[in-house]
């Protein structure tokens, strides 16, 4: 497991580039803004490459199934909803989460995500009040997703 000093690289495999080093919290919003494809490789440290899904902090856990083409990923939840806000995905795609096998159409996907996000801020904030030191926001939060999920649901 890297530590939060390790210094991560990253292999664009379709045309090799190496970008980095940079920290864990820079390759995780590449990877939620859909700029990290599942065939890319992720250096840690100087050690072996891997495959960018095998770095259980980049959480690339979900298979897209386009209702017409080839299935997508492993890929982050914010991929998915970058993929929803510029049209690559419709809503009504599924989702499936490698381990548990949960299954979501698109929408519904985004949807608890949202819930599962408000009940997270929910329960730091109410821990907060309590707090003597500030806790940092949650990295679900991004606006691609904000603007996705407003897309689907209107809200």
């Amino acid at each position: 497991m890297p530590s939060p000093a390790s210094a991560f690289r990253l292999q664009k495999v379709q045309t090799g580039r190496v970008l980095g080093p940079m920290d864990l919290d820079h390759l995780k919003a590449l990877a939620n803004q859909s700029l990290i494809a599942p065939d890319d490789l992720v250096q840690v440290d100087e050690g072996p490459w891997q495959k960018a899904p095998e770095v259980a902090e980049l959480e690339m856990i979900w298979m897209v199934e386009p209702l017409d083409g080839p299935r997508y990923g492993p890929t982050t939840a914010g991929t998915i909803a970058e993929f929803l806000q510029s049209g690559q995905l419709g809503g009504s795609e599924l989702v499936t989460h490698l381990r548990t096998k949960e299954t979501y159409t698109v929408t519904e996907f985004l949807e608890e995500n949202r819930r599962r996000r408000d009940a997270k801020l929910k329960s730091r904030t109410i821990k907060l009040e309590d707090a003597a030191e500030p806790i940092p926001a949650s990295p679900a939060s991004s606006p691609a997703f904000d603007a996705a999920l407003l897309i689907v649901t209107g809200k």
